[in-house]
C-alpha cells in the first residue's frame, strides 16, 4: 500500500522529473502557439483597415495567409495539449501508483523519447526545473506534491489529488479575469470596425476570428462540464473514500488536462510560492 513517503520518493525520481519537465515544456509551447493562433486572427480582421487602392492580391492574400496560419498554429497548439496531458498522466500515474498498468510498452517507449528528446534540447533548463520546487524562483518541478502530515494508501493519493483540484481552482480564476478582459478588447474592436466599414467587408476579414472564438466556447464548456464532474467526484470521496472512486477521480482530472484550454504560465510564475505557501498553511 503506497504512503505520502512513496509518493515523495516516486515523484523525484530522476526519470520522474523528466517527465514533469517535459510536460511543462510542452503545456507552455503549446500557450505560445495559442497566442500566435490569436495574434493571426487578429491580423486577419484587421486586413479591413488596408487602403482601398491597395492591389487585390495583397488585400485579400493578407488576411487569406493569416487564416492560414491561424489553423496550422491552431493544430499545433492542440498536439502540443495532447503530448502534455499524455505526459503528465503518466507522471500522475506512476507517482500516485493509480492504474500504473494502463500504458503498453509502445506507450511507455513514446513517452520515455519525448521526455529525453524535450531534456536534451535544454538539459541547463531541465536542471534548473528538477532542482527548484513551487516555491523557489523559477518555480521547479521538484516535490510537485507536498505534505504537511503522513498518509497511507487512499488518503495519500486523494490528497494529491486535491493539491492538483485546489490548484487548477486557482488558476482558473486568474484565467477568467485574463479571458474577459480580452474579450472585451475584442468586442471594442469589433464595434470600431462597425462604425467605419461594411458588414461585408467586416464579415469577409473576421471568418478566422469568429471560427475562432467559437471553438474556444465549444472547449471552454467542455472544461467546465468536466470541472463539475470533478467537484462531485471529489466530494463523494471525501464522504466515502474507494479506490473506484480515487481512479474515477484521476480519469476525469486526466480528461480535463487533454482539453484544448490553457492556462496562463506567467501567472503561474508569479503565483506559485504564494500559493504554495498558502496550500502549506492550509494543510496543515
Amino acid at each position: 500500500m503506497i504512503n505520502s513517503n512513496d509518493i515523495q520518493e516516486r515523484q523525484n525520481s530522476e526519470f520522474a522529473l523528466k517527465v514533469q519537465y517535459a510536460a511543462r515544456v510542452c503545456f507552455n509551447s503549446a500557450e505560445k502557439y495559442n497566442h500566435l493562433t490569436w495574434i493571426a486572427c487578429l491580423a486577419s480582421a484587421f486586413s479591413v483597415f488596408f487602403p482601398s487602392d491597395w492591389p487585390v492580391y495583397i488585400a485579400n492574400g493578407i488576411p487569406g495567409v493569416a487564416d492560414i496560419m491561424a489553423f496550422v498554429f491552431g493544430r499545433i497548439t492542440s498536439k502540443k495539449v495532447s503530448q502534455a496531458s499524455m505526459l503528465r498522466k503518466f507522471f500522475d500515474s506512476y507517482a500516485l501508483d493509480i492504474q500504473a498498468d494502463q500504458f503498453s510498452e509502445p506507450e511507455l517507449r513514446v513517452i520515455r523519447e519525448q521526455t529525453e528528446k524535450i531534456y536534451k534540447k535544454n538539459p541547463l533548463d531541465g536542471t534548473t526545473q528538477m532542482t527548484n520546487t513551487g516555491s523557489d524562483l523559477p518555480p521547479g518541478v521538484r516535490d510537485w506534491y507536498v505534505f504537511s502530515k503522513s498518509y497511507n494508501g487512499i488518503d495519500a493519493q486523494f490528497e494529491c489529488q486535491r493539491q492538483n483540484t485546489w490548484w487548477n481552482s486557482k488558476m482558473v480564476k486568474a484565467r477568467i479575469i485574463a479571458t474577459i478582459l480580452g474579450l472585451i478588447l475584442i468586442s471594442s474592436i469589433f464595434l470600431f470596425l462597425l462604425l467605419n466599414n461594411s458588414i461585408l467587408n467586416i464579415l469577409l476579414c473576421s471568418v478566422g476570428i469568429i471560427m475562432r472564438v467559437c471553438e474556444r466556447a465549444i472547449e471552454n464548456w467542455k472544461y467546465f462540464r468536466i470541472s463539475r464532474l470533478i467537484e462531485g467526484a471529489q466530494q463523494t470521496i471525501e464522504v466515502h473514500p474507494t479506490a473506484e472512486g480515487v481512479e474515477k477521480l484521476q480519469s476525469l482530472i486526466d480528461e480535463r488536462r487533454s482539453i484544448n484550454v490553457l492556462e496562463f504560465g506567467y501567472f503561474h510564475k508569479k503565483l506559485a510560492n504564494k500559493l504554495s505557501k498558502l496550500y502549506e498553511n492550509i494543510s496543515l
